[in-house]
Protein backbone atom coordinates (compact mmCIF):
# COMPACT_ATOMS: atom_id res chain seq x y z
CA UNK A 1 0.00 0.00 0.00
CA UNK A 2 2.73 2.43 0.85
CA UNK A 3 4.54 2.00 -2.40
CA UNK A 4 1.35 2.32 -4.40
CA UNK A 5 0.51 5.47 -2.55
CA UNK A 6 3.89 6.97 -3.25
CA UNK A 7 3.49 6.31 -6.95
CA UNK A 8 -0.06 7.64 -7.26
CA UNK A 9 -0.44 10.24 -4.53
CA UNK A 10 2.40 12.77 -4.79
CA UNK A 11 1.58 14.64 -1.57
CA UNK A 12 2.18 11.53 0.57
CA UNK A 13 5.63 11.37 2.09
CA UNK A 14 7.64 8.96 4.17
CA UNK A 15 8.87 10.38 7.45
CA UNK A 16 8.39 10.43 11.21
CA UNK A 17 6.43 12.83 13.36
CA UNK A 18 9.56 14.32 14.87
CA UNK A 19 10.94 16.17 11.88
CA UNK A 20 10.37 15.93 8.12
CA UNK A 21 13.25 14.35 6.22
CA UNK A 22 15.10 16.25 3.49
CA UNK A 23 12.93 14.82 0.70
CA UNK A 24 9.78 15.82 2.50
CA UNK A 25 11.09 19.28 3.26
CA UNK A 26 11.94 19.74 -0.42
CA UNK A 27 8.42 18.62 -1.43
CA UNK A 28 6.77 20.95 1.04
CA UNK A 29 9.04 23.83 0.11
CA UNK A 30 8.22 23.42 -3.58
CA UNK A 31 4.51 23.19 -2.74
CA UNK A 32 4.60 26.37 -0.70
CA UNK A 33 6.71 28.33 -3.18
CA UNK A 34 4.70 27.33 -6.26
CA UNK A 35 3.40 30.53 -7.87
CA UNK A 36 5.40 32.90 -5.67
CA UNK A 37 8.14 35.24 -6.82
CA UNK A 38 11.75 34.17 -6.63
CA UNK A 39 12.73 36.60 -3.88
CA UNK A 40 13.76 34.63 -0.81
CA UNK A 41 12.07 35.50 2.43
CA UNK A 42 13.40 35.13 5.93
CA UNK A 43 10.27 33.31 7.07
CA UNK A 44 10.58 30.53 4.51
CA UNK A 45 14.13 29.83 5.56
CA UNK A 46 13.22 29.27 9.20
CA UNK A 47 12.93 25.69 10.29
CA UNK A 48 9.80 24.06 11.61
CA UNK A 49 11.60 23.37 14.88
CA UNK A 50 12.13 27.10 15.38
CA UNK A 51 8.49 27.70 14.60
CA UNK A 52 7.35 25.29 17.30
CA UNK A 53 9.42 27.14 19.88
CA UNK A 54 8.03 30.58 18.99
CA UNK A 55 6.16 32.43 21.72
CA UNK A 56 2.41 32.18 21.39
CA UNK A 57 2.19 35.96 21.14
CA UNK A 58 3.98 35.94 17.78
CA UNK A 59 1.67 33.26 16.42
CA UNK A 60 -1.56 34.69 17.77
CA UNK A 61 -4.29 35.81 15.38
CA UNK A 62 -6.05 39.09 15.86
CA UNK A 63 -9.40 37.37 16.36
CA UNK A 64 -10.08 36.37 19.95
CA UNK A 65 -11.84 33.06 20.64
CA UNK A 66 -15.09 33.38 22.57
CA UNK A 67 -15.08 31.57 25.92
CA UNK A 68 -17.93 29.31 24.87
CA UNK A 69 -16.05 27.99 21.83
CA UNK A 70 -12.86 27.49 23.80
CA UNK A 71 -14.81 25.71 26.52
CA UNK A 72 -16.36 23.31 24.01
CA UNK A 73 -13.01 22.58 22.42
CA UNK A 74 -11.53 21.75 25.80
CA UNK A 75 -13.92 18.81 26.12
CA UNK A 76 -12.17 16.96 23.31
CA UNK A 77 -8.82 15.20 23.37
CA UNK A 78 -6.91 16.21 20.24
CA UNK A 79 -3.69 14.32 20.83
CA UNK A 80 -1.77 17.59 20.44
CA UNK A 81 -1.40 20.60 22.69
CA UNK A 82 -3.86 23.31 21.66
CA UNK A 83 -2.10 26.64 21.93
CA UNK A 84 -4.11 29.87 22.14
CA UNK A 85 -3.48 30.80 18.51
CA UNK A 86 -4.76 27.35 17.46
CA UNK A 87 -8.05 27.96 19.28
CA UNK A 88 -8.32 31.26 17.44
CA UNK A 89 -7.74 29.53 14.10
CA UNK A 90 -10.34 26.85 14.87
CA UNK A 91 -12.84 29.55 15.69
CA UNK A 92 -11.88 31.40 12.52
CA UNK A 93 -12.38 28.27 10.40
CA UNK A 94 -15.95 27.79 11.62
CA UNK A 95 -17.04 31.44 11.70
CA UNK A 96 -14.98 33.33 9.12
CA UNK A 97 -13.47 31.10 6.43
CA UNK A 98 -16.59 29.20 5.39
CA UNK A 99 -18.96 32.21 5.25
CA UNK A 100 -16.32 34.22 3.40
CA UNK A 101 -15.64 31.61 0.73
CA UNK A 102 -19.03 29.95 0.36
CA UNK A 103 -21.18 32.62 -1.29
CA UNK A 104 -24.60 31.12 -0.52
CA UNK A 105 -23.87 30.41 3.16
CA UNK A 106 -26.07 33.22 4.46
CA UNK A 107 -29.21 32.06 2.66
CA UNK A 108 -28.80 28.28 2.91
CA UNK A 109 -30.31 26.24 5.74
CA UNK A 110 -27.87 24.15 7.77
CA UNK A 111 -27.85 20.38 7.51
CA UNK A 112 -26.74 17.53 9.75
CA UNK A 113 -23.68 16.97 7.55
CA UNK A 114 -23.02 20.60 6.80
CA UNK A 115 -19.45 20.83 8.09
CA UNK A 116 -16.45 18.92 6.81
CA UNK A 117 -14.70 19.90 10.04
CA UNK A 118 -16.68 19.09 13.19
CA UNK A 119 -15.28 19.11 16.72
CA UNK A 120 -15.77 15.37 17.08
CA UNK A 121 -14.00 14.66 13.78
CA UNK A 122 -11.11 16.92 14.71
CA UNK A 123 -10.68 14.98 17.94
CA UNK A 124 -10.37 11.71 16.00
CA UNK A 125 -7.47 12.78 13.83
CA UNK A 126 -4.72 15.33 14.54
CA UNK A 127 -4.04 15.37 10.80
CA UNK A 128 -7.52 16.77 10.23
CA UNK A 129 -6.94 19.32 12.96
CA UNK A 130 -3.70 20.53 11.36
CA UNK A 131 -5.25 20.60 7.89
CA UNK A 132 -8.05 22.81 9.19
CA UNK A 133 -5.55 25.08 10.94
CA UNK A 134 -3.64 25.29 7.65
CA UNK A 135 -6.78 26.26 5.71
CA UNK A 136 -7.74 28.92 8.25
CA UNK A 137 -4.27 30.49 8.42
CA UNK A 138 -3.76 30.32 4.64
CA UNK A 139 -7.09 32.08 4.14
CA UNK A 140 -6.10 34.77 6.63
CA UNK A 141 -2.75 35.29 4.92
CA UNK A 142 -4.41 35.57 1.52
CA UNK A 143 -6.95 38.07 2.85
CA UNK A 144 -3.97 40.34 3.61
CA UNK A 145 -2.80 40.06 0.01
CA UNK A 146 0.17 37.79 0.73
CA UNK A 147 1.00 34.16 0.05
CA UNK A 148 0.61 31.91 3.04
CA UNK A 149 3.52 32.07 5.46
CA UNK A 150 5.32 30.05 8.10
CA UNK A 151 2.37 29.32 10.41
CA UNK A 152 0.30 27.94 7.52
CA UNK A 153 3.36 26.07 6.24
CA UNK A 154 3.92 24.49 9.63
CA UNK A 155 0.36 23.16 9.85
CA UNK A 156 0.40 21.98 6.25
CA UNK A 157 3.56 20.03 7.03
CA UNK A 158 2.01 18.42 10.10
CA UNK A 159 -1.12 17.52 8.16
CA UNK A 160 0.96 15.81 5.47
CA UNK A 161 3.06 13.94 8.04
CA UNK A 162 0.02 12.60 9.89
CA UNK A 163 -1.57 11.76 6.56
CA UNK A 164 1.45 9.65 5.65
CA UNK A 165 1.00 7.59 8.80
CA UNK A 166 -2.58 6.80 7.86
CA UNK A 167 -1.77 6.03 4.24
CA UNK A 168 0.80 3.46 5.32
CA UNK A 169 -1.95 1.59 7.17
CA UNK A 170 -4.44 0.01 4.74
CA UNK A 171 -7.32 0.20 7.22
CA UNK A 172 -6.64 3.83 7.99
CA UNK A 173 -5.93 4.86 4.39
CA UNK A 174 -9.56 4.87 3.28
CA UNK A 175 -11.23 6.13 6.46
CA UNK A 176 -13.42 9.19 6.13
CA UNK A 177 -11.13 11.22 8.38
CA UNK A 178 -8.18 10.46 6.10
CA UNK A 179 -10.19 11.42 3.03
CA UNK A 180 -11.33 14.61 4.77
CA UNK A 181 -7.69 15.66 5.26
CA UNK A 182 -6.99 15.20 1.56
CA UNK A 183 -10.16 17.09 0.67
CA UNK A 184 -9.17 20.01 2.90
CA UNK A 185 -5.71 20.16 1.29
CA UNK A 186 -7.35 20.29 -2.13
CA UNK A 187 -9.65 23.10 -0.97
CA UNK A 188 -6.68 25.02 0.40
CA UNK A 189 -4.82 24.61 -2.89
CA UNK A 190 -7.77 26.07 -4.78
CA UNK A 191 -7.98 28.95 -2.29
CA UNK A 192 -4.37 29.81 -3.02
CA UNK A 193 -4.89 29.41 -6.76
CA UNK A 194 -2.60 26.38 -6.96
CA UNK A 195 -4.65 24.40 -9.47
CA UNK A 196 -1.84 21.92 -10.13
CA UNK A 197 -1.57 20.96 -6.46
CA UNK A 198 -5.36 20.70 -6.16
CA UNK A 199 -5.39 18.31 -9.12
CA UNK A 200 -2.76 16.10 -7.48
CA UNK A 201 -4.71 15.98 -4.23
CA UNK A 202 -7.82 14.99 -6.15
CA UNK A 203 -5.90 12.25 -7.94
CA UNK A 204 -5.04 10.84 -4.53
CA UNK A 205 -8.59 11.21 -3.26
CA UNK A 206 -9.94 9.44 -6.34
CA UNK A 207 -7.60 6.52 -5.63
CA UNK A 208 -8.95 6.35 -2.07
CA UNK A 209 -12.51 6.22 -3.40
CA UNK A 210 -11.52 3.45 -5.78
CA UNK A 211 -10.01 1.43 -2.92
CA UNK A 212 -13.33 1.75 -1.09
CA UNK A 213 -15.26 0.55 -4.13
CA UNK A 214 -15.93 3.82 -5.93
CA UNK A 215 -17.78 7.05 -5.20
CA UNK A 216 -21.00 5.10 -4.78
CA UNK A 217 -19.54 3.27 -1.77
CA UNK A 218 -20.34 6.26 0.46
CA UNK A 219 -23.86 7.21 1.46
CA UNK A 220 -25.75 9.68 -0.69
CA UNK A 221 -25.34 13.18 0.69
CA UNK A 222 -22.01 12.42 2.34
CA UNK A 223 -20.17 15.72 2.84
CA UNK A 224 -16.84 14.39 1.57
CA UNK A 225 -18.49 13.15 -1.62
CA UNK A 226 -20.22 16.51 -2.07
CA UNK A 227 -17.00 18.47 -1.52
CA UNK A 228 -15.10 16.15 -3.85
CA UNK A 229 -17.69 16.63 -6.57
CA UNK A 230 -17.60 20.39 -6.15
CA UNK A 231 -13.80 20.50 -6.37
CA UNK A 232 -13.87 18.10 -9.32
CA UNK A 233 -16.32 20.30 -11.23
CA UNK A 234 -14.31 23.41 -10.40
CA UNK A 235 -11.14 21.83 -11.74
CA UNK A 236 -13.01 20.71 -14.85
CA UNK A 237 -14.05 24.33 -15.44
CA UNK A 238 -10.55 25.60 -14.81
CA UNK A 239 -8.47 23.02 -16.64
CA UNK A 240 -10.82 21.43 -19.16
CA UNK A 241 -10.47 18.03 -17.49
CA UNK A 242 -13.28 15.46 -17.43
CA UNK A 243 -15.24 15.22 -14.15
CA UNK A 244 -14.61 11.93 -12.36
CA UNK A 245 -16.57 12.12 -9.12
CA UNK A 246 -20.09 12.31 -10.57
CA UNK A 247 -21.54 9.10 -11.94
CA UNK A 248 -24.50 8.32 -14.16
CA UNK A 249 -25.96 9.61 -17.39
CA UNK A 250 -26.61 13.30 -17.95
CA UNK A 251 -30.27 14.27 -17.59
CA UNK A 252 -31.04 17.15 -19.91
CA UNK A 253 -34.54 17.90 -18.63
CA UNK A 254 -35.04 20.82 -16.22
CA UNK A 255 -34.00 19.89 -12.69
CA UNK A 256 -35.23 22.95 -10.77
CA UNK A 257 -37.59 24.94 -13.00
CA UNK A 258 -41.18 23.77 -13.32
CA UNK A 259 -44.21 24.50 -15.49
CA UNK A 260 -44.20 27.49 -17.81
CA UNK A 261 -40.82 28.67 -16.51
CA UNK A 262 -39.22 25.90 -18.59
CA UNK A 263 -40.61 27.20 -21.89
CA UNK A 264 -40.89 30.98 -21.56
CA UNK A 265 -37.79 33.18 -21.95
CA UNK A 266 -38.96 36.80 -22.27
CA UNK A 267 -35.55 38.16 -21.23
CA UNK A 268 -33.95 36.49 -24.25
CA UNK A 269 -36.51 37.79 -26.74
CA UNK A 270 -36.03 36.36 -30.21
CA UNK A 271 -32.52 35.19 -29.33
CA UNK A 272 -33.83 32.06 -27.60
CA UNK A 273 -34.81 30.59 -30.99
CA UNK A 274 -31.08 30.35 -31.80
CA UNK A 275 -30.28 28.30 -28.70
CA UNK A 276 -30.10 24.57 -28.06
CA UNK A 277 -33.06 23.31 -25.94
CA UNK A 278 -30.57 21.69 -23.55
CA UNK A 279 -28.93 25.06 -22.96
CA UNK A 280 -32.33 26.70 -22.46
CA UNK A 281 -33.28 24.09 -19.84
CA UNK A 282 -30.13 24.92 -17.89
CA UNK A 283 -30.83 28.64 -18.23
CA UNK A 284 -34.33 28.05 -16.84
CA UNK A 285 -32.91 26.15 -13.86
CA UNK A 286 -30.37 28.88 -13.04
CA UNK A 287 -33.04 31.57 -13.44
CA UNK A 288 -35.40 29.75 -11.06
CA UNK A 289 -32.61 29.18 -8.54
CA UNK A 290 -31.63 32.85 -8.73
CA UNK A 291 -35.22 33.86 -8.03
CA UNK A 292 -35.29 31.54 -5.02
CA UNK A 293 -32.02 33.01 -3.74
CA UNK A 294 -33.31 36.58 -4.09
CA UNK A 295 -36.51 35.62 -2.29
CA UNK A 296 -34.54 33.96 0.52
CA UNK A 297 -32.46 37.10 0.93
CA UNK A 298 -35.54 39.35 0.97
CA UNK A 299 -37.68 37.24 3.34
CA UNK A 300 -35.02 35.66 5.58
CA UNK A 301 -36.44 32.19 4.84
CA UNK A 302 -33.41 30.14 3.84
CA UNK A 303 -33.20 27.80 0.86
CA UNK A 304 -33.04 24.09 1.55
CA UNK A 305 -29.68 22.38 1.59
CA UNK A 306 -30.97 19.83 -0.95
CA UNK A 307 -31.87 22.57 -3.45
CA UNK A 308 -28.43 24.17 -3.20
CA UNK A 309 -26.74 20.77 -3.45
CA UNK A 310 -28.75 19.86 -6.54
CA UNK A 311 -27.96 23.19 -8.15
CA UNK A 312 -24.23 23.07 -7.39
CA UNK A 313 -23.72 19.71 -9.08
CA UNK A 314 -26.37 19.33 -11.80
CA UNK A 315 -25.88 22.76 -13.40
CA UNK A 316 -22.09 22.74 -13.97
CA UNK A 317 -22.14 19.01 -14.82
CA UNK A 318 -24.58 19.59 -17.68
CA UNK A 319 -22.84 22.74 -18.89
CA UNK A 320 -19.51 20.92 -19.05
CA UNK A 321 -21.05 18.24 -21.24
CA UNK A 322 -22.24 20.73 -23.86
CA UNK A 323 -20.04 22.00 -26.66
CA UNK A 324 -20.63 24.63 -29.35
CA UNK A 325 -18.68 26.61 -31.91
CA UNK A 326 -16.11 28.62 -29.88
CA UNK A 327 -17.19 31.88 -31.54
CA UNK A 328 -20.93 31.33 -31.35
CA UNK A 329 -23.57 32.94 -29.14
CA UNK A 330 -24.61 29.58 -27.58
CA UNK A 331 -20.99 29.02 -26.51
CA UNK A 332 -20.82 32.52 -25.01
CA UNK A 333 -23.94 31.83 -22.94
CA UNK A 334 -22.65 28.41 -21.86
CA UNK A 335 -19.38 29.93 -20.65
CA UNK A 336 -21.13 32.85 -18.95
CA UNK A 337 -23.42 30.45 -17.11
CA UNK A 338 -20.36 28.51 -15.91
CA UNK A 339 -18.80 31.77 -14.73
CA UNK A 340 -22.06 32.75 -13.03
CA UNK A 341 -22.26 29.41 -11.20
CA UNK A 342 -18.61 29.66 -10.18
CA UNK A 343 -19.27 32.96 -8.47
CA UNK A 344 -22.26 31.51 -6.64
CA UNK A 345 -20.26 28.62 -5.24
CA UNK A 346 -16.80 30.10 -4.60
CA UNK A 347 -16.10 33.68 -3.53
CA UNK A 348 -12.32 33.91 -3.57
CA UNK A 349 -10.80 36.85 -5.40
CA UNK A 350 -8.46 36.13 -8.32
CA UNK A 351 -9.32 32.41 -8.49
CA UNK A 352 -11.39 33.00 -11.63
CA UNK A 353 -8.39 34.24 -13.62
CA UNK A 354 -6.45 31.12 -12.62
CA UNK A 355 -9.19 28.93 -14.11
CA UNK A 356 -7.25 29.18 -17.35
CA UNK A 357 -9.46 27.02 -19.56
CA UNK A 358 -12.67 28.90 -18.72
CA UNK A 359 -10.96 32.31 -18.77
CA UNK A 360 -9.35 31.75 -22.19
CA UNK A 361 -12.51 30.38 -23.80
CA UNK A 362 -14.61 33.19 -22.35
CA UNK A 363 -12.23 35.83 -23.69
CA UNK A 364 -12.35 34.28 -27.18
CA UNK A 365 -16.17 34.11 -27.12
CA UNK A 366 -16.55 37.71 -25.90
CA UNK A 367 -14.04 39.12 -28.37
CA UNK A 368 -15.96 37.41 -31.17
CA UNK A 369 -19.04 39.55 -30.46
CA UNK A 370 -18.95 42.62 -32.69
CA UNK A 371 -21.34 45.53 -33.05
CA UNK A 372 -22.94 46.32 -36.37
CA UNK A 373 -25.51 48.98 -37.29
CA UNK A 374 -28.16 46.26 -37.32
CA UNK A 375 -27.23 44.89 -33.88
CA UNK A 376 -30.48 44.58 -31.94
CA UNK A 377 -31.08 46.17 -28.58
CA UNK A 378 -31.83 42.76 -27.01
CA UNK A 379 -28.49 41.43 -28.26
CA UNK A 380 -26.66 44.44 -26.83
CA UNK A 381 -28.42 43.96 -23.49
CA UNK A 382 -27.49 40.28 -23.38
CA UNK A 383 -23.89 41.17 -24.17
CA UNK A 384 -23.92 43.75 -21.36
CA UNK A 385 -24.98 41.05 -18.89
CA UNK A 386 -22.33 38.69 -20.28
CA UNK A 387 -19.53 41.22 -19.82
CA UNK A 388 -20.56 42.02 -16.25
CA UNK A 389 -20.70 38.33 -15.29
CA UNK A 390 -17.29 37.78 -16.88
CA UNK A 391 -15.76 40.80 -15.11
CA UNK A 392 -17.22 39.87 -11.70
CA UNK A 393 -16.58 36.12 -11.78
CA UNK A 394 -13.45 35.61 -13.87
CA UNK A 395 -11.60 38.83 -14.74
CA UNK A 396 -11.96 40.30 -11.26
CA UNK A 397 -8.54 41.98 -11.16
CA UNK A 398 -9.93 44.77 -13.34
CA UNK A 399 -6.91 44.66 -15.65
CA UNK A 400 -8.51 43.35 -18.86
CA UNK A 401 -8.39 46.38 -21.11
CA UNK A 402 -10.13 44.61 -23.98
CA UNK A 403 -13.09 43.80 -21.69
CA UNK A 404 -13.31 47.39 -20.49
CA UNK A 405 -13.46 48.61 -24.10
CA UNK A 406 -16.23 46.10 -24.92
CA UNK A 407 -18.24 47.12 -21.86
CA UNK A 408 -17.90 50.85 -22.62
CA UNK A 409 -19.01 50.20 -26.19
CA UNK A 410 -22.02 48.19 -25.04
CA UNK A 411 -23.10 50.74 -22.43
CA UNK A 412 -22.75 53.58 -24.93
CA UNK A 413 -24.76 51.68 -27.55
CA UNK A 414 -27.59 51.25 -25.05
CA UNK A 415 -27.40 54.89 -23.95
CA UNK A 416 -26.88 54.08 -20.28
CA UNK A 417 -25.18 56.55 -17.96
CA UNK A 418 -25.59 55.37 -14.36
CA UNK A 419 -25.17 52.18 -12.37
CA UNK A 420 -28.91 52.21 -11.60
CA UNK A 421 -29.65 52.12 -15.33
CA UNK A 422 -27.09 49.38 -15.96
CA UNK A 423 -28.40 47.31 -13.03
CA UNK A 424 -31.92 47.59 -14.42
CA UNK A 425 -30.73 45.89 -17.61
CA UNK A 426 -28.54 43.10 -16.18
CA UNK A 427 -31.16 42.16 -13.57
CA UNK A 428 -33.48 41.10 -16.37
CA UNK A 429 -31.22 38.13 -17.03
CA UNK A 430 -29.56 35.98 -14.33
CA UNK A 431 -28.75 38.01 -11.22
CA UNK A 432 -28.68 37.51 -7.45
CA UNK A 433 -28.64 40.88 -5.73
CA UNK A 434 -26.67 39.94 -2.61
CA UNK A 435 -23.92 38.35 -4.70
CA UNK A 436 -23.64 40.53 -7.80
CA UNK A 437 -24.79 44.03 -6.83
CA UNK A 438 -21.71 45.22 -4.94
CA UNK A 439 -19.06 43.83 -7.33
CA UNK A 440 -21.26 44.98 -10.23
CA UNK A 441 -21.11 48.54 -8.94
CA UNK A 442 -17.32 48.20 -8.59
CA UNK A 443 -17.10 47.06 -12.22
CA UNK A 444 -19.20 50.03 -13.32
CA UNK A 445 -16.92 52.41 -11.41
CA UNK A 446 -13.92 50.77 -13.10
CA UNK A 447 -15.53 51.42 -16.49
CA UNK A 448 -16.51 54.98 -15.57
CA UNK A 449 -12.94 55.89 -14.72
CA UNK A 450 -12.19 55.45 -18.42
CA UNK A 451 -15.28 57.55 -19.36
CA UNK A 452 -18.32 56.22 -21.16
CA UNK A 453 -17.18 57.08 -24.66
CA UNK A 454 -15.51 54.40 -26.83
Amino acid sequence: MASAGQNCIPFIVSTTLDKPDSKTRKLIRSHVMRGKNTRKSRQNRESLRNLESEDDDELACVLATPRMIASELSLFSYGVELKPYMLDLIYRAFTVVKPSTYTLQAITASGARDDLFRFSNLAQDPGMLHSMLFVAQAFYDLSLGTSYGRVATFHMTRAIVYLQQRINNRKEATKLTTMAVVTSLAIAAIMTGDIEAAQKHMDGLYLMFELRGGVGSLAEGNMIVHKAQMIDLGLAMGTGSTPRFIQGEVSWSPQIARGSTTTRFPELGTIHSQLDPKLLNIWADIREFSRAANKADETGVKMSKSLVSQFSTSIPYRLLHLQFDPLSLPELLRLCMLAYVKNLLVKIRSVGRKMASLANKLEVALRAQQFFPETSCEMAELLLWSTFVAAISIFDNFDAGWLQVLMVQTISTLGLGTWTEVRGVVKRFLWIDMIFDQPGMQVFEWISRGSLTP
